[in-house]
């Protein structure tokens, strides 16, 4: 093992030498061990030194999240073996020393870095999770959530697509990114919608919430019952229906009113298909009210079919469904 941890301290293992020394390393069983190996290194380099060197906590974070990192991947990825120069891995020695060391013998001292946390909900299925600090999340088909494994100071989550939030009060500041701008809550249940090239939605079921765009920075502040959106021009506030834009969560599609090319984009996502619309303007006046719970996606088609001068066409090759303004005699 001596030999090993030599070849470990500068970087010149093989793939099963790596998976050795990484197994020996994790086991706390073998703490006394390791410190005695470290030792006469650490004696060395002191001694070679002729001043004290201060750990840089950035380089000592970045080796630490690298082994947390090889520990658990270490089946999957292979390891790539770099050769440094005898002087770089001098300079690397003392770095790694005081890391393993800080690492394996003061576990109390210091919490574990936070890393970052991406959970995704591909289309024609929705998710519900726990955040770090208890809050809820439902994301809904085609979405992505991003954030720290950790809240420190600010709970910030990053969105693509639409989720909706049930904040836990906690004290610290709840920011939702997205690309269109950002919404702010402390204790709040309310849902986003950011999905690229759709209008950005935020609605609001209880508590307040702040929401800013990005682009011109214009603030809001919404009350239960409100929504802010943005239709292309500014971001305006008005009275909804909740239940309409959050019922997803719960397996319902609710439409009142909303012109075909929406409903097309939301039952994409929904169905996880593929649905193309012809270029015709007298397809985007067609509107819709009604409510999606159990049904299939063929018999949503009838539906579409039988309530609007419609018709669609499936082709085998590309998979892709395309509707058609019916001509009516």
């Amino acid at each position: 093992m001596d030999q090993i941890f030599r070849k470990y301290l500068i970087s010149v293992l093989n793939p099963d030498e790596y998976s050795k020394i990484s197994d020996f390393l994790a086991d706390p069983k073998n703490e006394e061990e390791i410190y005695t190996l470290i030792k006469p290194f650490w004696d060395k380099e002191m001694q070679e030194e002729s001043e004290v060197r201060e750990p840089n906590p950035e380089v000592r974070n970045k080796i630490r999240q690298a082994i947390l990192i090889d520990e658990r991947d270490s089946l999957k990825r292979k390891l790539v073996i770099l050769k440094r120069t005898v002087q770089i891995a001098a300079i690397l020695i003392t770095g790694v020393i005081i890391s393993s060391l800080f690492f394996f013998r003061k576990p109390t001292q210091e919490q574990p870095l936070a890393q970052l946390q991406t959970i995704s909900a591909p289309f024609g299925a929705k998710t519900n999770f726990k955040l770090p600090d208890g809050s809820t999340v439902w994301l809904n088909s085609g979405s992505t959530v991003s954030f720290m494994s950790r809240f420190d100071q600010v709970r910030l989550i990053d969105l693509k697509g639409e989720a909706f939030f049930e904040v836990t009060k906690n004290g610290l500041p709840f920011i939702v990114s997205t690309q269109y701008g950002n919404v702010e809550a402390k204790g709040t249940t309310f849902n986003v919608n950011a999905f690229t090239g759709e209008n950005f939605q935020t609605t609001l079921l209880t508590g307040i919430v702040n929401v800013t765009e990005k682009l011109t920075g214009k603030e809001v502040t919404l009350n239960p019952g409100q929504q802010a959106g943005h239709d292309g021009t500014e971001l305006k506030v008005e009275n909804v229906d909740t239940n309409i834009f959050s019922s997803w969560k719960d397996g319902k599609l609710i439409f009142k009113n909303e012109y075909l090319p929406s409903v097309i984009k939301r039952l994409e996502r929904w169905y996880n298909v593929k649905i193309d619309l012809a270029p015709d303007k007298r397809l985007a006046e067609i509107s819709y009210t009604g409510v999606i719970e159990m049904e299939s996606f063929s018999e949503v088609l009838h539906l579409l079919k039988v309530t609007a001068p419609i018709d669609f066409r499936y082709d085998k090759q590309t998979r892709i469904i395309r509707i058609v303004y019916k001509k009516t005699i």
